[in-house]
């Protein structure tokens, strides 16, 4: 189990936002202890609490590709990664970690908003392409791994494993994803 927040197109002081997202995913340490993790994309940020399980000496989160231009912060176990991998012809030199959960960087990559239907396992995560400024937020289609959404009063988009990293930092709902 590992806890993610994404808060994405957001306005305002980065700095400011920074600080103040790495406070609020620390609310989910408690189900990534092993490491935390931040990556930072002109109007995103990407936080990540790390359960090593999977590549737990390369997993580091949030994943990014090998141009550095999209990143990965994801919760769960991605059951059939090696087939995935040899299926879809991504080579070994294209890989970063040796998490099970990087192919879905590489799935999105290539299938854009159509990688979610190749998985098996149990996940959530956001996908961030900082080329475009889109960005993926799925999750398995069981609901096994949590994840809820609100908006910033700025108009940005919230995502999180739990409901207490987004707290007090919107002016519409939280709502289940």
């Amino acid at each position: 189990m590992c806890g993610i927040l994404a808060i994405l197109q957001f306005g305002g002081d980065r700095k400011q936002l920074r600080k103040k997202a790495l406070a609020l995913s620390k609310r989910q340490r408690h189900r990534g202890p092993d490491w935390g993790g931040v990556a930072e994309f002109g109007s995103t940020i990407l936080c990540h609490e790390r359960l090593a399980i999977n590549g737990v000496s390369s997993g580091v989160q949030p994943i990014r590709d090998t141009t550095g231009k999209f990143a990965l912060a994801t919760n769960g176990e991605i059951y059939n990664f090696r087939e995935l991998y040899e299926a879809h012809g991504i080579p070994e030199s294209e890989r970063t970690t040796e998490s099970d959960c990087e192919v879905i960087l590489h799935l999105y990559k290539k299938y854009g908003r159509d990688a979610p239907k190749y998985l098996r396992g149990q996940f959530g995560f956001v996908v961030y392409d900082s080329n475009t400024g889109e960005f993926l937020v799925a999750r398995d289609p069981v609901g096994i791994v949590s994840l809820y959404y609100g908006f910033g009063h700025d108009g940005s988009l919230w995502v999180a494993s739990e409901m207490k990293a987004l707290d007090q930092n919107h002016e519409k709902e939280i709502f289940p994803f």
